[in-house]
């Protein structure tokens, strides 16, 4: 696999430097070099609205021969400097998505004494306000479309504002539109294929996304949401944590004068409602927003598993089918401030609440060789308090940047499920005995401290310092029996990372992060514990795991990062990085306590003696951006240590009978090389394509039990076209979907699926309805097929275990969204922008 890896990178080098030669620029290389030390400054705004444009394309075209000598983006606060151009005349061109060309020029880079005065080195062209494009200039709408996906140097940006398939629904269905990031039936997150994946809310860890490390995003309300960041290989600047990269979820964030706000409410089958509201005032130095939002919803997911058992001398089966379904109820609350003492500096504070309800009822009917119904009902009730305090001042200057910022997290859980054995009524869930508690009680304090400094213009340096102190502590009772479970880790970080351009094409960007972890853990039975009524497998697995208690493991690391950035054109940029990664157990993975207890077939819970995995990572990026076409590919290879599977299969004796467990252990070593590629494509101002696929392919090894070892690989697809009929309607069309996928013990046929959403705007865009079809075919479902040499502990005979399930997560529907925005929406002439400062709705570049 790994020969036939390398010949695949060797062969993606040559592509890459294939389109390069078919989409460079060569021209203005055959030219007499002249010096480059012109600079050009300025802004990108919206003319009706004056919001700053990130991302906006500046193109330095030489107004002799019409080359792109060079050229830049536009940052969060539309800003742009644009620095070493060689002297001449210019034009400059400014672009971006769904906005009218604008050309300035032409411009003289010449010292004065050169031009009779009118040229000079400097220039600084101000405020550049752009027109949205339209292709009858006699429509009342607007047409132009603002792209949805944004590929930078270092991450990809996926904007949420105009996609209607995910309008109205949680953070499940948005996720599940970003190129290279997929969410799986149980709503795990997973970058290329990678589940060790980071999930941020405004730049910080939140209880909104759950206190394991592997956040959950059902809490999440699409229309709380501004963009979606995606990092795939983040320097040292960053947390270790999540191989596989990190998402964060950037939320509204009110910057428009006077009051605004908006106000949007969904309806759908399977009573699924949504109901949201955001407002903000500004004023002089003063900024306060809040907002608000419930969601309550039914999912209906049914399948089945069905077993084989082929022995030496005959064969059995075992045959379930199974329903879930799922309701939940969330409330949640954001409310926050800023104050701006000086034009440079902001003074930060954000608090958000959530309480959720969740009821999930299952079915588990056995009907060969035996016929008998299982039912559980299982209610979580809990709730979250984020508080977030931060300063930052940017010294009135690019160059340089002191941030810092305290956040307090509290959350806690309560689970109770009830048991019920041979029901025959169907509604009976009521009648069962309480056979499980699960309590639990998160706290979480973090301080971090960042630095930046552009010491000159080729060099740049960042540093700080990070704590992060949390305890968990659980109170499970099964069978009347108390078990106090209580974990620490604390984790006390430092890192430097260094920038330097070495020419105007080529630059470097190398540091390091320090840190020191203490982690803790304890099992213990409560003293108050009587002698049990009655013992089973359950009650033994955790009896073994308290015998095992206590557990601590101090541990400390360098993890390095290295990054380097080749400039082929003004639009089009190689990038390959490297760094040291760490994935650290999360709750889940290291709890003793099984998932279920009514399912006595399949037994899953945690390992807590589980090491972290280590993980060296590179990457090699290509990207090719202009007005119609942004052409974005990239490899990655990577060698874990110490990995972390889930797929460990235990066979444990108990009174006679031989039980499986499925729960999670360290195998030796694993390497894995993925592909992605994301195209988007807007041949008219009315149609955009966008079309993305990501593979891997990896391999584990070295580990002496068999189901530890073994191959994997699969490939992710999406696409999505999007129609802006102009004074009709808009329409979107999103697919995607899975081919066939490999693992180590089985496999799994690919499944598609598709979401139609048709957006009409009225009140000069004020009021706007979706109508979205959730799941078109009805084809969304996970199917698994596997296979297991498993040997009897106690005859130790062998035999082999085949198993086929179907799942699903939920079922088709329909639904309406209607969104109203209100306000002024007018940004302050005076805005901190063109200082290179502000706050921007919690972006990356500010926290970590």
């Amino acid at each position: 696999m790994i020969k036939s890896s390398k010949k695949l990178i060797f062969l993606s080098v040559c592509t890459i430097f294939l389109i390069q030669n078919i989409f460079g620029h060569e021209g203005h290389s055959k030219k007499p070099k002249m010096p480059a030390i012109g600079v050009i400054q300025g802004s990108v705004t919206d003319s009706s609205s004056g919001a700053p444009i990130e991302y906006a394309s500046i193109s330095m075209i030489d107004n002799h021969d019409g080359d792109v000598v060079t050229g830049g983006l536009s940052d969060k606060n539309g800003s742009f400097n644009i620095s070493e151009i060689p002297l001449g005349e210019y034009i400059v061109v400014i672009e971006f998505i769904g906005y009218s060309k604008k050309e300035i020029g032409p411009i003289n880079i010449f010292p004065g004494q050169m031009t009779g005065g009118k040229g000079k080195i400097k220039h600084f062209l101000g405020e550049i306000p752009m027109k949205v494009s339209s292709v009858n200039l006699d429509a009342i709408e607007v047409v132009g479309d603002e792209s949805q996906f944004i590929q930078t140097v270092d991450k990809q940006v996926f904007k949420v504002g105009k996609n209607l398939t995910a309008a109205g629904g949680t953070g499940f269905d948005l996720l599940r539109k970003v190129p290279t990031v997929d969410v799986n039936i149980d709503g795990e997150v997973s970058i290329a294929g990678d589940a060790n994946v980071t999930i941020l809310i405004d730049g910080k860890r939140s209880g909104l996304t759950g206190s394991n490390r592997r956040g959950v995003v059902d809490n999440i309300q699409v229309s709380m949401v501004e963009k979606v960041e995606v990092i795939t290989n983040p320097s040292a600047k960053y947390d270790p944590d999540g191989v596989g990269g990190i998402i964060n979820i950037v939320l509204k964030r009110g910057s428009f004068d006077g009051l605004n706000g908006s106000i949007s409410g969904m309806a759908g089958e399977y009573e699924k409602r949504n109901l949201n509201g955001n407002v903000n005032y500004r004023q002089n130095k003063w900024n306060v927003f809040a907002g608000a939002s419930s969601y309550t919803g039914n999912n209906i997911g049914k399948g089945y598993r069905n077993f084989t058992y082929n022995y030496s001398d005959s064969s059995a089966s075992l045959k379930q089918n199974t329903m879930r379904t799922k309701n939940p109820a969330n409330v949640g609350l954001r409310m926050g401030g800023d104050y701006y003492p000086s034009k440079s500096s902001t003074f930060s504070y954000t608090y958000s609440f959530n309480d959720h309800t969740e009821t999930t009822k299952e079915e588990l009917e056995f009907y060969e060789p035996f016929s008998r119904l299982s039912k559980s009902k299982s209610e979580n009730l809990g709730n979250h308090h984020d508080h977030s305090f931060s300063y930052e001042n940017n010294f009135g200057t690019k160059d340089k940047k002191l941030s810092t910022g305290i956040d307090i997290n509290f959350e806690e859980d309560d689970v109770t499920q009830y048991n019920i054995e041979n029901s025959s009524i169907i509604d009976d869930y009521n009648s069962g005995s309480t056979d499980t508690d699960f309590k639990e009680k998160i706290n979480s304090q973090t301080f971090r401290l960042d630095y930046e400094d552009g010491v000159n213009d080729k060099l740049s340096i960042e540093t700080g310092f990070k704590t992060t102190l949390k305890s968990f502590s659980t109170d499970y009772t099964y069978l009347n029996q108390l078990y106090i479970n209580d974990y620490s880790e604390d984790i006390y970080a430092g890192y430097i990372s260094t920038t330097y351009d070495i020419t105007d094409q080529f630059g470097i960007k190398a540091g390091a992060r320090y840190e020191q972890v203490e982690t803790n853990a304890s099992l213990v039975p409560s003293s108050s514990n009587t002698a049990p009524d009655s013992i089973n497998i359950i009650s033994t697995i955790i009896d073994n795991a308290v015998e095992l208690s206590p557990y601590e493991k101090p541990y400390s690391k360098i993890y390095p990062s290295l990054f380097l950035i080749y400039k082929l054109s003004p639009m089009q940029t190689i990038q390959f990085g490297y760094s040291q990664k760490v994935n650290r157990p999360g709750r889940r993975t290291i709890s003793p306590f099984p998932r279920n207890t009514y399912d006595i077939t399949r037994i899953r819970n945690g390992n807590p003696y589980l090491d972290p995995e280590y993980s060296d990572v590179a990457e090699l990026k290509y990207s090719s951006n202009s007005r119609k076409l942004n052409f974005n590919a990239g490899l990655s290879y990577k060698l874990i240590k110490d990995n972390i599977m889930w797929w460990d299969r235990d066979m444990v004796e108990f009174q006679g009978d031989v039980y499986e467990i499925l729960t999670a252990d360290n195998s030796e070593n694993s390497e894995s090389i993925g592909s992605s590629l994301v195209i988007v494509y807007r041949p008219i101002p009315i149609v955009s394509l966008m079309l993305s696929r990501w593979s891997w392919n990896n391999r584990t090894y070295g580990n002496g039990e068999s189901d530890l070892n073994g191959d994997s690989n699969g490939a992710y697809y999406r696409s999505m076209i999007t129609l802006n009929l102009p004074r009709i309607a808009r329409m979107e069309l999103s697919m995607g979907g899975r081919g066939d996928m490999k693992f180590t013990t089985g496999g799994s046929p690919g499944n598609f699926s598709a979401d139609l959403g048709l957006q009409k705007s009225f009140l000069n865009n004020k009021l706007s309805v979706t109508l979205k079809f959730d799941d078109i075919f009805d084809t969304k479902k996970f199917v698994i097929n596997t296979e297991n040499v498993i040997t009897n502990p106690i005859s130790q005979e062998t035999y082999i275990q085949l198993m086929d399930a179907e799942r699903r997560r939920g079922q088709r529907y329909m639904s309406v969204n209607i969104n109203y925005n209100f306000g002024k929406q007018q940004k302050k002439k005076w805005n901190r922008r063109n200082f290179g400062g502000g706050r921007s709705g919690g972006g990356m570049d500010m926290d970590y």
